[in-house]
């Protein structure tokens, strides 16, 4: 049941870890070499439509970890 919440968590934290690491080299680029900053290209997963399919999924396991959690506290007060 908490694998979904898992697998959640690290997703945003993959989604933090490669906005940083681009936003690094950016910042990299603007200090030092400012003339040869690459150009901007939009994400490819920008224009795609987004994956409806995955985000149920995510969205089921989340229900099913709060559901869990809210029915161990009630059981702890009854």
């Amino acid at each position: 049941m908490l694998e979904g919440d898992y697998k959640r968590r690290r997703r945003e934290i993959e989604d933090r870890r490669v906005l940083q690491h681009e936003l690094a080299t950016l910042v990299a680029f603007a200090f030092h070499q400012p003339s040869k900053m690459p150009d901007y290209k939009p994400p490819a997963e920008a224009s795609a439509p987004p994956a409806r399919k995955a985000e149920t999924a995510c969205d089921t396991d989340h229900e099913r970890v709060r559901g869990l959690l809210i029915g161990m506290a009630l059981r702890g007060r009854g």
